[in-house]
């Protein structure tokens, strides 16, 4: 590992204050020596929520994070959060450093696999930019993706008022009712559903997060810089 790569720095556009630890292991691990910072705000789900979209002040906001972590010394931004997706895209456009979704290897992945997809999440906002990004991968592809939208908001609620264990209990059910169904592969559109993996190892159907290979990604673009 070169000097170089040691002084790199990662900064993480986050809309909660979930759980960092892992991730800062796992880039540390494969990364030695480089700086993960967070910029967290946990207002932009709820605004996005209410509105049922990313609003003008959302992404102004958003913009103004990534300008932050560009002049704090960020040599690559990632969007931790999927529904914040497309205003990655667009918040690349004004960034002179790399700005990246963690979701789109995953969904890349998803498109090598098949058409015929299943795609799950607690939250509605999530599904809108996750199924455009399948669709947009899969017509570079010369595929036209059929593309199963499951939504689980009682898992969203359970997880919100701190039963965690409700919210691992109703996908658990939802994804083993899926693996039976004949899809390509089941896309969890949230990298938080990577705590559901330990209980799904008999699920045949290829299962996707993109924690892993959001995060594979991230390190192989620090490696390129």
């Amino acid at each position: 590992m070169s000097n170089l790569s040691k002084t790199k720095q990662i900064t993480i556009l986050q809309t909660s204050f979930a759980k960092r630890e892992d991730t800062v292991a796992y880039l540390q691990e494969k990364l030695p020596g480089v700086r993960v910072t967070y910029i967290t705000d946990d207002t932009v789900l709820a605004d996005v929520r209410d509105a049922g979209t990313p609003t003008k002040a959302v992404i102004e906001r958003t913009m103004l994070y990534t300008m932050a972590a560009e002049k704090a010394g960020a040599d690559l931004i990632l969007f931790s959060c999927s529904t914040m997706g497309d205003v990655a895209e667009l918040c690349q456009k004004f960034s002179s450093v790399p700005v990246v979704r963690i979701d789109e290897p995953m969904a890349r992945e998803a498109v090598s696999l098949g058409s015929k997809i299943a795609l799950i999440s607690t939250l509605m906002t999530t599904q809108a930019p996750s199924r455009r990004l399948i669709e947009r991968l899969g017509q570079e592809e010369g595929k036209e993706m059929q593309i199963h939208s499951v939504v689980q908001q009682e898992a969203w609620e359970a997880l919100s008022s701190g039963d965690a264990k409700r919210h691992n209990e109703i996908l658990l059910e939802e994804i083993c009712k899926l693996d039976s169904m004949g899809y390509d592969a089941i896309v969890m559109a949230q990298v938080s559903m990577r705590a559901l993996l330990p209980d799904l190892k008999d699920v045949k159907t290829p299962l996707l997060c993109s924690f892993y290979s959001g995060l594979n990604m991230v390190v192989e673009r620090i490696k390129g810089l």
